[in-house]
């Protein structure tokens, strides 16, 4: 037992520490109603006790059977146990002088709780997100040793296994005391509750609340005095609160300064209400995002005899926060409450903090804590969470399902986050509109909202409410209307909505202050396209929706590759079982090998993909934020790899922060353009936008362009053309053009060239400051035709490909059905053969000697694998159905097949249309054939696939690409035209020599063989 501050008439017995222990038999707690079960706790001789820690899990301590069987779409604990548990402890209170108050307090209990205290049954708790309290004043023995006994069940309660809270995928279904056990002692004459309401506007503060005493006739002996201590340190002039003397029951005020019950028998409530205004002399300072400034308010309660401070002092003596020297031993009682100077609300589409439009780059918080599977109670592992999200350039964070406990919110205020919470369900009881949801759901969930509500209101980080996860149908529901009505008057000081993610636009039937809609699905908007090379575009269609400010949903879902290197993390409770059947079939694939290229190929893709699906986010001028899912990994639902982050918050080694703030910050340059590719020399117009949510304007703006091509590394780099423009001031909250670039992409060969636009402005510290820069990525291709220079004699080419033959002049064309490979071999008037599909003549010829071009439909394949450009969203176990179920290429450097087309090694946008679509084939049946275009297949099916391969077959030679070089549409695009010339030239030409051999039988069982057509 740990008693701190014992010299204080308010005091906390800290009952951390070893206890008595034992699982519950389940019969004992069988039956369905649970308030009304007659059971007691087990004797202290009991021979089943044994000891545990508090804080902490069940699980972490060895309690609970090892799991039956290990998941493959989530992690697995160590150990499980669900039902109940029994703790005592005997404890000593210390004797005291007056009586006391005392509360109970357990954190940190999922789900279910109740206590004895010498005996006596205090009752039943069951919140999962605030404390579980009791006034267990009547029954404490000071100066004697008191047994406390508790009963901790964490079987679900009610039908609400969906969130986050406790959900398997994410915190799991944990038990235990996690947060601690606390004795909390509290003067009769005391401070019952404390309410600041900060006025920004005013530079004013309305303090609400009541002083608790034993009868009436100590109302007038007592003083109630404010000190209010500046951000800066400063202690700012006393401030006398008054008292009104009118009796009021203890119903009068909702919630006791520290209980669930109220403030005991005997005892009088004393309401204030008074606005203060804080010190002229002292700036205001406000509270925001970039400078987290927190005043602090102590209130004491004083007997009327004690002379009052004077005046304004820079220190007053005795410090009110820490001192104790004569005036502080007359105090009856004192409180602390940290507050911060800020106002959110709503003004037409835009969300508006302290009177300036803010833009909410979010993330969501899924509650995944990999080491201990449930929410940590730490402030600065949430402060180096918040940290690690603010250097990327999030200000934002939505709590997915659930609320976190206090560290977490005194990080958030402390660091500066704007947070959402939200109800703990993902539940489907609201989805028909006229169908009530059942009682016992609406009940809890009402009392968790008033409960959640009075324990977050003094943090100024809370700043958005959401009733639950993707809780309704089309319309909404009415039921839900009524708790956001319930939530409005409790606190008017937040913006409430009715769920995250679900329903219609526009609202019909919704009365939220803003809504969370999927920028990647609501209609007319489809997932598929949430990314394109078209950087014009936005999401306009889904914002012009409704009046209200609108935040994207989840935004992104964008995967990479599976990082088993992570398995040795995991040293908690639970074991990222996931990766053992995913390892294994890589194992047996000979793919483990690769691992390191498909993580930085697919992470680099993740990277582009993301670049692109928030700048459009950004473009769009009535969008007032995302919550992207996620920076981190996810580790359920069949483990979404959607981080640049891993659940340990660290970094994958994909982008750095400075590169994720350039399309992620309070103002981005925005570059757009309808193509990323070009023919050589082609005339090039770019729009140079800002989207400016910064919290000053910006003075004497200007921006500098330039146009570089690429000459490998950075610093080679060559200005190909470059300019700047001179702004006034450019007004904060808005997306505003600045111009056009115009220029001409690159003149000679085929080159990747960057635009890369700075802005730089004048601040009152630093004149001509950056304040942004961000770049852009296009590609130039020379417009050539195949001439007999370049390729020789195409006459030597006989092609069976109508659509080709625009392209290949002079070459031979004829019906497939019509090639003889004999007469070819023999007359050797041909040195290459194109076809679409594969017939016993081609064959014939091909294991004859004969050199094949192979460009199959997916109709000509046994095993087509459809693939996009994007990879694949959230993950492929979750949305087995979703189209093109790939993760991008992988592409080793100096391929002899790309010739001079640009790449890096990973997808690019320029290799869109020539992908996005596109059948991969298959080449599981031919595991000595290697890739020379790999695609990269989601890790659970672990497909080997590429775009293009070589192999020899007989005495000849094959190339295979599944490219849509027979889209006449497609050809005219000029990277895809480059690149059918070079993998032309590379076929035709002595480098093509292909290692590895394949068999007959292997072609037939990966190509259908089409049948010669006779004609009579």
């Amino acid at each position: 037992m740990n008693r701190l501050d014992v010299a204080a008439a308010r005091y906390t017995i800290n009952l951390n520490g070893t206890w008595q222990f034992q699982l519950a038999e389940q019969a004992e707690v069988a039956g369905e109603k649970r308030g009304t079960q007659q059971y007691s706790p087990p004797n202290r001789q009991d021979t089943a006790w044994n000891t545990i820690q508090v804080p902490g899990s069940w699980e972490e301590q060895g309690y609970g059977e090892e799991p039956e069987y290990a998941r493959m779409d989530t992690w697995t604990k160590i150990r499980e146990y669900e039902g109940s548990a029994w703790y005592a402890q005997d404890v000593h209170i210390p004797a005291d002088e007056t009586v006391g108050y005392y509360v109970f307090r357990l954190r940190g209990v999922r789900w279910t709780s109740r206590l004895w205290f010498n005996g006596v049954d205090a009752g039943e708790r069951d919140s999962l997100l605030t404390e579980h309290t009791w006034e267990v004043t009547p029954w404490v023995k000071p100066g004697e040793i008191n047994r406390i006994e508790m009963w901790v069940d964490n079987t679900m309660k009610l039908a609400l296994a969906g969130s986050h809270i406790h959900s398997l995928h994410t915190a799991t279904a944990w038990g235990g005391i996690t947060g601690g056990a606390f004795l909390e002692r509290l003067p009769l004459c005391r401070v019952h509750t404390v309410r600041i309401e900060p006025d920004l506007d005013s530079g004013t503060i309305e303090v609400q609340g009541a002083v608790s005493v034993p009868d009436p006739s100590a109302a007038a002996s007592l003083k109630l005095q404010l000190d209010i201590q500046h951000p800066n340190g400063t202690w700012l002039k006393c401030e006398h609160l008054a008292l009104k003397h009118e009796q009021r029951t203890s119903g009068a005020v909702q919630r006791d300064y520290g209980s669930d019950n109220d403030t005991g028998p005997d005892t009088v409530l004393l309401p204030f209400s008074q606005q203060v205004a804080l010190d002229a002399e002292y700036s205001i300072t406000d509270w925001t995002d970039e400078h987290p400034a927190l005043y602090r308010a102590v209130i004491r309660l004083q007997e009327a005899e004690q002379e009052p401070g004077q005046g304004k002092e820079a220190e007053p003596q005795p410090n009110p926060g820490t001192d104790r020297g004569q005036a502080a031993e007359q105090e009856l009682d004192r409180v602390e409450q940290r507050f911060g100077m800020r106002s959110f609300t709503a003004k037409g589409k835009q969300l508006v903090l302290n009177g300036t439009p803010v833009f909410l780059r979010g993330y969501v918080d899924c509650c995944i804590f990999p080491l201990t599977g449930y929410p940590v109670w730490e402030v600065s592992d949430y402060v180096r969470q918040f940290r690690i999200a603010k250097s990327y350039g999030f200000n934002h964070v939505r709590l997915h399902g659930w609320s976190a406990p206090e560290p977490f919110w005194e990080a958030a205020d402390e660091v500066g986050m704007l947070v959402q919470a939200e109800l703990p369900h993902w539940s489907r009881f609201f989805e028909q509109r006229d169908v009530p949801a059942p009682p016992e759901i609406r009940t809890y969930l009402t009392q968790e909202l008033d409960r959640l509500l009075e324990t977050l209101h003094r943090h100024p980080s809370f700043v958005l409410f959401s009733l639950g996860n993707e809780l309704i149908g089309a319309d909404g529901h009415p039921e839900l209307n009524a708790m956001l009505d319930r939530a409005r008057q409790k606190d008017p000081s937040r913006l409430y909505t009715d769920n995250t993610g679900f329903g219609q636009l526009p609202a019909r039937g919704r009365e939220a202050d803003y809504y969370i809609q999927s920028f990647n699905w609501h209609p007319p908007l489809e997932s598929v396209l949430s990314a394109m090379p078209d950087t014009t575009l936005d999401y306009h269609a889904v914002t012009r929706l409704a009046s209200q400010p609108i935040i994207g949903h989840e935004h992104a879902q964008f995967t990479m590759y599976v990082r088993p290197q992570e398995r040795r993390k995991y040293t908690g409770v639970l074991r990222p079982t996931w990766l053992e059947p995913v390892e294994e079939s890589l194992s047996r694939k000979g793919m483990m090998s690769k691992l390191e290229q498909y993580q930085q190929a697919t992470g680099t893709h993740l990277m582009r993909s993301l670049k692109e699906a928030m700048e459009r986010v950004r473009r769009t001028s009535d969008a007032a934020g995302i919550q992207l899912l996620d920076i981190r990994d996810f580790p359920g639902q069949g483990h979404a790899t959607t981080g640049f982050l891993d659940v340990f918050w660290d970094s994958k080694g994909i982008t750095t922060p400075d590169e994720v703030k350039q399309f992620n910050a309070d103002v981005v340059i925005l570059l757009g353009s309808r193509e990323r590719t070009y023919y050589a020399g082609e005339a090039i117009e770019i729009d140079v936008s800002i989207s400016h949510y910064g919290k000053r304007v910006l003075k004497n703006a200007a921006v500098h362009w330039r146009v570089l091509t690429d000459a490998g590394a950075a610093e080679d780099e060559v200005t190909h053309a470059e300019g700047m423009w001179r702004y006034g001031d450019i007004s904060c909250g808005s997306v505003m053009s600045l111009g056009s670039i115009h220029a001409n992409a690159p003149g000679t060969g085929a080159a990747g060239f960057r635009v890369e636009a700075e802005l730089r402005c004048d601040n009152v510290s630093d004149a001509h400051t950056l304040v942004a820069r961000n770049d852009w990525h296009g590609w130039s291709f020379p417009m050539m035709m195949l001439d007999r220079e370049r390729h020789g004699e195409m006459r030597r080419v006989w092609n069976t490909v109508k659509e080709l033959q625009s392209l290949l002049v002079d070459s031979y064309a004829d019906r497939v059905d019509d090639v003889d490979g004999y007469r070819l071999l023999k007359q050797g008037q041909h040195d290459l053969v194109i076809v679409k599909s594969l017939t016993p003549n081609v064959l014939d010829y091909l294991l004859n000697g004969g050199k094949v071009w192979l460009m199959p439909a997916a109709e000509d394949l046994y095993d087509p694998v459809e693939t996009k450009y994007l990879p694949v969203f959230w993950n492929y176990l979750m949305f087995a159905t979703q189209p093109g179920a790939t993760m991008g290429m992988y592409i080793e450097q100096g391929t002899p097949m790309l010739g001079a087309f640009p790449q890096d090694g990973a997808s690019d946008w320029h290799w869109y249309h020539l992908v996005n679509g596109t059948p991969a084939l298959c080449l599981d049946t031919m595991q000595d054939v290697t890739p020379l275009i790999e695609v990269v297949d989601h890790f659970h099916r672990a497909k080997r696939l590429a775009y293009a391969f070589e192999a020899r077959a007989g005495k000849g030679r094959l190339l295979v690409s599944s490219f849509p070089f027979t889209d006449t549409s497609l050809m005219k695009r000029p990277e895809t035209a480059f690149l059918f010339q070079e993998m032309l030239t590379y076929v035709r030409g002595e480098q093509f020599q292909p290692e590895q051999s394949i068999t007959s039988a292997q072609l037939l069982g990966m190509f259908k063989l089409q049948p010669i057509q006779f004609t009579l």
